[in-house]
C-alpha cells in the first residue's frame, strides 16, 4: 500500500511539474497578452481586436469600391496632351502659333489651334473622336494629334 501511495505521490508531483512547465512556456510565448491580465481582460482584448479587424475590412472594401470607380472614371479624363508650336508665315517673328491636342484614354478630345499673324491671332477648335477629326487638319494639327495619341498612360 505504501508503494501505491508513493507511486501516486510521485505521479502527482510529476504532473504538477509538467503543468507548471507548460504554463511557463505559455507565458513566454504569449507574455505580451498575459501581462497583468486575467481571463476577462484577454477576452475583452480579443473582442476589441476582432472588432478592429472587421472595421478595417469594411474600410478596405469601401476603398476598393472607390478605386474601381476612379479607375472607370479615369478613362474619360483628359490625360494625353501635346503642344506643337510653328510659324505659319516666313516673314513674321518666331513660333507664335500653336496646336494643342488634348485627348482622353480613348483618343477622344479636342485640338485647339491658334494662328498668329501681324493683323491678329485666330483660334480654331476641332473635336476628335477615336483619334480622327471630321474636319480638315493641317500638318501641325496632325503632328500634335499623333504625338498625343502615342503617349502611354501608366
Amino acid at each position: 500500500m505504501e508503494f501505491v501511495l508513493f507511486f501516486l505521490f510521485f505521479v502527482s508531483v510529476a504532473l504538477s511539474g509538467y503543468t507548471i512547465w507548460q504554463q511557463f512556456q505559455l507565458r513566454n510565448k504569449y507574455g505580451q497578452f498575459l501581462k497583468g491580465a486575467n481571463a476577462k481582460n484577454i477576452e475583452d482584448t480579443l473582442k476589441k481586436y476582432s472588432k478592429d479587424v472587421d472595421q478595417s475590412l469594411s474600410q478596405i472594401d469601401e476603398l476598393a469600391g472607390f478605386v474601381a470607380k476612379l479607375h472607370k472614371t479615369q478613362k474619360f479624363a483628359l490625360s494625353k496632351v501635346s503642344l506643337v508650336r510653328f510659324n505659319p508665315f516666313g516673314d513674321t517673328g518666331g513660333d507664335q502659333s500653336f496646336c494643342l491636342a488634348i485627348l482622353d484614354h480613348n483618343n477622344i478630345g479636342y485640338i485647339i489651334s491658334a494662328v498668329h499673324a501681324r493683323s491678329g491671332t485666330r483660334v480654331y477648335a476641332k473635336d476628335i473622336y477615336n483619334g480622327e477629326s471630321k474636319h480638315h487638319m493641317s500638318k501641325e494639327e496632325t503632328k500634335a494629334l499623333k504625338e498625343a495619341m502615342e503617349q502611354k498612360l501608366k
